[in-house]
């Protein structure tokens, strides 16, 4: 389940046939062009250039600026590439299956919004910057099966993998960066962007929108590009960052914003009794768990303490005390139920027994000595950091039902609640005990970016299985999906027997909607490329502060 297909969230869908608008906002009237809409997200984005990729807005606002060579969206339960497409460069491909090759011809109207054309060289350039091993990209994986990837002619690249597998498609949907801009700028500077890498002061991009302005920590301000073969309805699109939630659902109902992130599914039921809002979802694309970090806490090393820590946790009663009975399933492993064949199912055993919990960690060795309620084991106590993101109210109110819930077991978790960025960044660098964070779901099954080694860039607790590894090897030198998936699904049920995380729950990812912007769409690729759509009616415009 790779992050990218958050991933692609830059695989957005504005026209897949999956779009929700459940109040008929949808009009009634043909979309008018013109107004600025405002949206309101958890947190910020760490880049804007697709394959320096991370966070989940980096995805959803970096496919915005940037297109891939491909476009693709979700049908039945898999990802479908149409083509043509106006969100995608190439306006057609060819698939070899006998040499393993997949070539693209890229559209002549795709240009960068200084003026020069998107060109084969373009799509080299950015392979080559995904595939330096020197700078461990989060993406890099994209690059794996590669074996090379050669510009025929200007508007023709191909790219040659060590094999046919079902991913040649996904891992060719990285959103395409300009060789002429960024060709001389040392990849390391290109991290983070903070200033536009151009002669004249504007970020070069191909997107339907360029960016008007981004100071990281509060805004992003998106504007149309008016070089784009596809031309979106509004002027501008201001991203606000408020981790606070409830400021996010006062300045909806006040009409400050007229779309909001919402990570509390008790304030998506309040807002939906309010008139004129909607709530939407993106369904089964968000997943929590806690990450158990062997390198942050001994204890963790231990299967045992990992095994009982999980089972001394009450998914369900969790998920009814949150609020999240209607959003959210239970999690057993890297699967869910949006790949219902892979989904790793429930043990045997009960899920939730304290019972067993407290008999593995005696076993452990951790036993209550002093009585004071909390586990020792050769003069140190049962106690970790338990670290969590500011700003989700889901996750806070968590994190304090498992306190009390691993207590019952002898167990202190201290909580600790800080700035996304702040702690994604620790977490990636291995720098925390436990952390219960989340990703958004991928679309691809493949799960390698997380736990095909200990050097997988987003395996946040150093897992290595040399079965597993072997497993994903075989799934991903498979020729189909369908020869694949028994390969992915030991793997996900591998991956679980060994607790790396305690799996927590799947959900919905809820999106507030105000009475002003109109054709909100929201398939499972997420809402990011759907801003296209959006439009206002004239007699609803103002000017946000």
């Amino acid at each position: 389940m790779r992050i990218r297909a958050l991933v692609l969230i830059a695989i957005t869908a504005a026209a897949c046939g999956e779009a929700s608008d459940p109040a008929g906002q949808a009009a009634s009237k043909q979309a008018e062009t013109g107004g600025i809409a405002v949206v309101g997200v958890t947190s910020g984005a760490t880049t804007l250039l697709p394959p320096l990729a991370a966070a989940a807005l980096d995805f959803e606002l970096g496919g915005n600026l940037f297109l891939a060579l491909n476009f693709a969206v979700w049908e039945s339960g898999h990802l479908e590439y149409p083509t043509p497409h106006p969100l995608a460069l190439a306006k057609s491909w060819t698939l070899e299956s006998d040499d393993a090759s997949l070539t693209y011809v890229l559209d002549s109207s795709r240009r960068w919004s200084d003026g020069e054309p998107v060109r084969a060289a373009d799509v080299v350039f950015t392979y080559r910057l995904l595939a330096d091993t020197a700078l461990a990209l989060p993406l890099s994986s994209t690059t794996e099966r590669l074996d090379s990837v050669v510009a025929v002619n200007d508007s023709t690249v191909t790219f040659y993998f060590d094999g046919a597998y079902p991913g040649m498609l996904f891992d060719t949907g990285v959103g395409i960066i300009p060789e002429h801009v960024y060709g001389a700028v040392p990849a390391e500077r290109m991290r983070g962007m903070p200033e536009p890498e151009s002669t004249d002061g504007e970020l070069v991009v191909s997107g339907p929108f360029g960016m008007a302005e981004w100071q990281p920590t509060d805004r992003i301000v998106l504007e149309r590009n008016p070089a784009s073969a596809l031309q979106p309805h509004l002027d501008r699109i201001v991203i606000r960052v408020l981790p606070d939630e409830t400021a996010r659902a006062a300045e909806l109902r006040s009409g400050e914003l007229d779309v909001a992130q919402i990570g509390s599914f008790r304030a998506a039921y309040r807002l939906s009794q309010e008139p004129g809002i909607r709530i939407l979802r993106i369904e089964q694309r968000g997943f929590d768990y806690i990450a158990w970090n062997p390198g942050g806490h001994p204890a963790f090393a231990d299967l045992r303490v990992r095994t009982a820590l999980s089972l001394a946790l009450d998914r369900s009663s969790m998920i009814a005390a949150l609020d999240m009975s209607d959003y959210a399933e239970p999690a057993f492993g890297p699967y869910g139920s949006l790949f219902p064949h892979l989904a790793t199912p429930p043990s045997d055993e009960p899920t939730h027994d304290p019972a067993r919990a407290a008999a593995l960690l005696e076993e452990a060795g951790w036993t209550d000595i002093d009585g004071d309620g909390v586990r020792e084991k050769d003069g140190a106590s049962l106690s970790f950091l338990l670290s969590t993101t500011a700003g989700s109210d889901r996750r806070e109110a968590a994190v304090q039902i498992i306190q009390s819930q691993l207590a019952e077991v002898g167990v202190q978790a201290e909580v600790q609640v800080e700035e996304f960025r702040s702690l994604l960044g620790r977490a990636m660098a291995g720098e925390y005990e436990a952390a219960l964070l989340g990703w958004q779901v991928g679309l691809d099954p493949d799960i390698s970016m997380f736990w095909r080694d200990a050097e997988s860039p987003f395996n946040l607790v150093g897992f290595a299985s040399d079965s597993v590894s072997a497993l994903i090897d075989s799934a991903r030198g498979q020729a189909t999906a369908e020869s694949a998936a028994p390969f992915w699904r030991q793997a996900g049920e591998e991956i679980a027997s060994e607790y790396p995380y305690a799996w927590l729950w799947f959900f919905d990812l809820p999106l507030a909607v105000g009475p002003r912007v109109r054709d909100v769409r929201v398939p499972v690729t997420g809402f990011g490329l759907g801003m296209s759509s959006w439009w206002i009616p004239s007699d609803l415009r103002r000017t946000p502060r």
